[in-house]
């Protein structure tokens, strides 16, 4: 294994991701990482390669798999398996803040959050994850710009031309 990843945390689209593990001490076989979302916080409907399982620490999550028309509640304690290829997301539907562990592999995912997120040097850079973020301001141009070459696929939905 090569050398351990000191304080690694990032800010993607609107969550905090503190890295415990990087893909690159464990030859890209897997990652995990504590994710913390604010309210409302999450990704658009998506699907990739690698293989996740998240475990809810904190917060009430609504999670979709597969079907975006059935979403279902995962509260602290609860693990959430996504196969690869799957299609998903999640949305933090407490008040306050929500944190999970999330498990990646191989990993590789964790290379496209280094891409579009912006690295946090210090704490005073963090964004109050008890707030609901401004949606904005959230620029996501990048993350869908970059997510070809990562192997993400955005499922967004149709937007009527007038």
């Amino acid at each position: 294994m090569k050398e351990q990843t000191k304080n690694e945390t990032l800010l993607v689209l609107t969550d905090v991701i503190n890295v415990l593990v990087s893909n690159t001490e464990t030859e890209s076989t897997y990652a995990v990482f504590e994710e913390n979302v604010p309210p409302l916080g999450g990704p658009p409907p998506h699907r990739h390669p690698d293989e996740e399982i998240f475990y809810v620490l904190q917060g009430e999550f609504e999670f979709i798999l597969n079907d975006l028309g059935n979403p279902f509640r995962a509260l602290a304690g609860s693990v959430v398996h996504v196969p690869p290829n799957a299609l998903h997301t999640f949305k933090n539907v407490g008040s306050s803040a929500g944190k999970m562990v999330v498990l990646l592999s191989p990993g590789n995912l964790l290379d496209y959050f280094r891409v579009i997120g912006t690295l946090i040097k210090k704490e005073s850079e963090k964004p109050d994850l008890n707030l609901v973020p401004d949606f904005t301001k959230l620029d996501v141009s990048k993350a869908l710009e970059l997510a070809p070459v990562h192997q993400v696929e955005f499922v967004l939905p149709d937007v009527i031309k007038n």
